[in-house]
């Protein structure tokens, strides 16, 4: 097994992470210090440690959907932005990516696991699934709010980015996302001239929010993780 793979697949970083810090001389194979990332190891044999520590035990992964209360960030540390941490609501022992991300006023569905190789997977533009998002606005009736949000859209890098599709649900807009980018529904709600009142992600892929209470989380199924490809 490649190195960088057993690093990730021990859940202390994602494989990416993993070459970098192999490329920085912070890894080392049975005490000495290793600069590339493609070297075989055995992991019954082999001793290794990053930054001094030893990678941990063999433990099976966690893969959790949560639904994000709004004002917390998708991030365990403290970054330039302001609002809560996720690990106020996940008290996991164990280190946690969050395979894609809400802003910080956007509640909903919201995935995490142990294993960077398929948060990387679900996050790779190659195999982006379509998200669902429930939209309210101030304002404006569902009806011609949604006629507004069709024909909006905005550029980025040239390219021009619109919403797949638009219905409306009682008193919500039901949009769905193929190729989404950071904040894309707030930009197209601004670029029809609409003030967003609620943003939830309803759903990721397979995945669901379904009735999940807001601030809980549960475990993925099998079917769930495998949808994407793992």
């Amino acid at each position: 097994m490649r190195i960088a793979q057993l690093i990730s697949k021990r859940g202390v970083c994602s494989r990416r992470e993993a070459e970098r810090r192999i490329g920085e001389g912070r890894v080392t194979l049975n005490g000495r210090p290793l600069t590339d990332p493609a070297t075989d190891v055995d992991p019954a044999k082999d001793r290794v440690e990053v930054d001094g520590v030893p990678l941990p035990a063999v433990r099976d992964h966690l893969y959790l959907a949560l639904n994000k209360p709004k004002g917390f960030l998708s991030s365990f540390t403290r970054g330039k932005e302001k609002g809560y941490l996720l690990g106020e609501i996940l008290p996991h022992q164990r280190r946690l990516f969050t395979a894609g991300r809400l802003d910080r006023d956007t509640t909903g569905l919201l995935l995490l696991t142990t294993d960077g190789d398929w948060a990387n997977l679900v996050m790779h533009p190659r195999y982006e699934k379509e998200k669902e998002y429930l939209l309210r606005v101030h304002g404006v009736r569902p009806t011609p709010a949604a006629k507004m949000i069709r024909e909006a859209g905005f550029f980025e890098k040239g390219k021009r980015f619109s919403a797949d599709s638009v219905t409306v649900e009682g008193s919500y807009l039901k949009i769905v996302l193929h190729e989404g980018r950071n904040r894309h529904i707030r930009r197209l709600a601004q670029a029809a001239g609409l003030e967003v009142r609620e943003l939830i992600r309803i759903r990721v892929g397979e995945i669901r929010l379904g009735n999940l209470k807001l601030g809980r989380y549960r475990n993925l199924t099998a079917q769930e993780i495998h949808s994407f490809g793992a």
